[in-house]
């Protein structure tokens, strides 16, 4: 039996043109990197948001990190993500995040109508967005299917995947403050 291969030897593959060799770095990662994040913010939708932007930071900086020192800078990048969306959330606390953008948290009992008018709305903002992207927020946001389940449905590494929802999640964004739809 073949021990598993090193953070390190992962890395050299993934820089060599191996996509697939980051999905095991990622998947060990996961779970800690997950439970430390939702430590920090106790809550399990703004851990899960916080895991994908630090994945989405490893993915654009696997060529400029040390290899010898992954465990520790993507748990420092983690702790940088937490400390980014605590901050925002006491800037910007009307400004809705992504989970609200997608209709999960509606308005309340007292305006139905306006919850309804929303929903409608990520409806058809999600019908603008690429094809890949609007599959990997579905699958992982309305399906609740984790990333890696994601990937596997889809037949792409999980990098990509993340990527996707990570571009997906800001052109919604977009297109929702520009009023569209």
């Amino acid at each position: 039996m073949t021990p598993e291969p090193t953070d390190a030897e992962l890395l050299v593959r993934f820089r060599a043109g191996e996509e697939t060799a980051l999905d095991p770095l990622f998947g060990r990662y996961e779970g800690p990197v997950f439970r430390f994040l939702y430590g920090i913010l106790k809550d399990h939708h703004r851990a899960e948001d916080a895991l994908q932007e630090t994945f989405v930071q490893a993915l654009r900086h696997a060529d400029g990190m040390n290899p010898d020192t992954f465990r520790g800078w993507l748990f420092t990048v983690a702790h940088q993500q937490a400390m980014l969306l605590k901050r925002k959330e006491k800037r910007l606390p009307a400004q809705a995040d992504d989970l609200a953008l997608l209709g999960l948290a509606a308005r309340g009992a007292d305006d139905p109508v306006g919850a309804a008018d929303d929903a409608r709305r990520v409806r058809e903002l999600l019908a603008l967005l690429p094809d890949s992207q609007r599959a990997v927020i579905t699958a992982r946001v309305f399906e609740g299917k984790k990333f890696r389940e994601v990937a596997a449905a889809l037949g792409c590494p999980l990098n990509t995947a993340l990527a996707r929802m990570h571009d997906g999640l800001k052109k919604l964004r977009q297109l929702w403050e520009a009023g569209y739809a």
